[in-house]
């Protein structure tokens, strides 16, 4: 499903990417851990091909996105969820889910509400379709970015820290729909400081650290046997084992 092979990234002289490679095989879903600044979040946008790579490849689905992407629609490919939640705000929710749908897949409108309204609705949002993101919390706005990266039916589905951004009461709501995805056998990858979401849904657990892929592993593995030191020292601090 999605293969990434010695990715490099360069911010200026400043390597942010040294090296990584993944494999994700379909209905994977594979957690990235690691401190701030490990570069987490650009590899998932390098992999959604919102940053370009220095070197290296990329490969989703069989089509390798590092060379002519005008061949390919990286949004059919790819869905991804922010940090935040990106909504346009003078869109209603179920028009926020409809445009990518109605603009880029030019489905006809009736078909494109009918699918928008179903995804709200398995999101929990049956009663929010007609409400501006103003009036919506954190956790419903971050429901409704969900539901519209699902419409553009994806093959692969990537979360950046999808509950950064929220109050802790409204962090179960999102990752309730992400754990219902991974068990309808959505492919993701998800970078998150949920470790508990870690240990329970992911199939498999990388720590990235400096621009590296340090450690990879299931999660038992991981979090209970660490082999590197970095790992180790972050999960400790994490989790205060101490």
């Amino acid at each position: 499903m999605l293969i990434a092979e010695n990715v490099c990234k360069y911010f200026g002289s400043n390597q942010v990417l040294q090296n990584v490679s993944m494999k994700v095989q379909d209905g994977d879903v594979v957690v990235i851990i690691g401190p701030s600044g490990s570069g987490k979040s650009t590899f998932l946008r390098c992999l959604s091909h919102l940053e370009r790579i220095d070197s290296g490849r990329i490969v989703i689905n069989d089509k390798e996105i590092t060379k002519d992407t005008k061949k390919i629609n990286i949004s059919s490919e790819v869905g991804i969820v922010f940090q935040n939640f990106n909504l346009f705000p003078h869109m209603t929710a179920l028009q926020n889910v409809m445009e990518g749908p109605v603009t880029v897949k030019k489905m006809p409108v009736k078909e494109a509400k009918e699918l928008s309204m179903d995804l709200l609705k398995k999101v929990g949002l049956a009663d929010k379709m007609d409400c501006y993101p103003s009036k919506l919390s954190g956790g419903q706005q971050q429901r409704v970015a969900i539901s519209r990266a699902l419409a553009m039916n994806p093959k692969i589905m990537l979360f950046d820290e999808p509950t950064s951004a929220l109050d802790p009461e409204l962090v179960g709501e999102v990752l309730n729909v992400m754990k219902t995805l991974a068990k309808e056998g959505m492919t993701m990858v998800v970078v998150t400081h949920e470790m508990g979401f870690a240990r329970e849904v992911a199939d498999r657990v990388i720590f990235m650290s400096e621009g590296r892929l340090l450690e990879e592993g299931v999660p038992e593995e991981v979090f209970t046997a660490p082999k590197n030191s970095r790992t180790r020292s972050f999960l400790s601090s994490v989790l205060s084992l101490g």
